[in-house]
């Protein structure tokens, strides 16, 4: 006798052997399907296990990365302010050294104009003078 006429034995007292040849495929047919629905309840059981430790991790993960994104944003925040003060420290540079190259512009024009001859300028370091004039004029 396997185990499913034993089970079936077993149920609520009836012998298959004294049962009618239908009643027995009946009853065992009954088992079956009663097995069938229990290995399916439990299959149910370990997925819906299976989906809800799932919906933990991902819960985590989610968590993780929306630590990662605000840690991103912060810094990305600060890199964003520091760069804005570097532009405008730049700008603030660039116009300091337009005037400085217009003040020794003018300061070259004035010694240019105050020498009596281009001969005694050069012989009094005029030559440095008018690459200065030169460097200047590139400046600006």
């Amino acid at each position: 006798m396997n185990s499913a006429d034993a089970a079936a034995a077993a149920v609520g007292g009836f012998n298959l052997r004294t049962l009618s040849a239908s009643e027995s495929r009946r009853l065992r047919r009954m088992i079956s399907n009663r097995e069938y629905a229990r290995r399916s309840r439990l299959r149910k059981q370990r997925h819906l296990e299976d989906l809800r430790s799932r919906v933990g991790r991902l819960h985590l993960e989610n968590r993780s990365l929306a630590d990662w994104l605000t840690g991103i944003s912060c810094r990305a925040s600060v890199v964003l302010r520091e760069n804005e003060r570097l532009r405008l420290e730049s700008a603030v540079l660039r116009h300091r050294f337009s005037e400085i190259g217009r003040v020794l512009v003018h300061r070259q024009l004035q010694r240019l104009s105050s020498q009596p001859s281009s001969g005694s300028a050069m012989a009094a370091g005029g030559l440095g003078s008018v690459s200065e004039l030169l460097f200047a004029s590139l400046i600006t």
